[in-house]
Formats: C-alpha cells, structure tokens, sequence
C-alpha cells in the first residue's frame, strides 16, 4: 500500500499514537503507524514509564523487600543481586510489552511503516 492508501498516518507508536490509530481502525479507517522498528510503543517503553518502574519492581523482588511484612517479619534476603540481573529483568519487561503493542496494532489490521531517516 502507498501512502494516498490509508486514512490515517500516524507518527510514532506511543500512548498517544497507538491510541487514536486503535480509535481510526475501529471506526473502520485504513491506518498506518511510522515509527522506529527498535522503538515501538515509544519513549514510554523503551526509556521511561516502563524501564523505570520495572527496574524499581526487579529491585524489591530480587531483594526479598516486596516480601516484607509491616511488622518487619516476613523480610528474605535472597541475595547479592547484581546490575545484570536487574539489567535482564527490564530487558524482558521492554521486550514483552513492545511485542504487546506489535500484536495489538497487528490485531487491528494497523499496518507498522518503519521509518526512515531523511536528515
């Protein structure tokens, strides 16, 4: 398909992209996302909201914190745990989500135009 093909370009799959081409595609509009292949999903995914909170969340789980109790019972150490560890938690967390939003542009017959620089 070229570009005078579909209703709806939109730019970037983040939050925001990924919602209003979900939206067009539901009322039955051709639509095309342009982004990035390594950043689907955008900054969101790949450097901020995500990678933020799953490093928090690797960190409470593989030092036993999220298991502690309010009385202060319940605490296990499991460990020295190393920034690889942390590293390949929020590797697999990015990779599932990205793969997520691929599916779901897929499932809503979105077609994904990988970007190219021009600059």
């Amino acid at each position: 398909m070229n570009a005078s093909e579909y209703d709806l370009v939109v730019v970037g799959s983040g939050p925001a992209g990924q919602k209003g081409a979900i939206a067009a595609a539901k009322a039955r509009k051709r639509v095309a996302v342009i982004d990035w292949p390594a950043m689907i999903g955008g900054v969101s995914v790949h450097t901020g909201t995500i990678p933020s909170k799953t490093m928090r969340e690797a960190i409470f789980q593989l030092t036993g914190f999220a298991v502690k109790t309010l009385g202060g019972n319940g605490f296990r150490n499991h460990g020295d745990i190393s920034v690889r560890d942390v590293s390949s938690r929020v590797s697999t967390i990015v990779a599932r989500e990205t793969e997520l939003i691929r599916d779901q542009l897929t499932r809503n017959t979105i077609a994904i135009i990988k970007a190219v620089r021009c600059f």
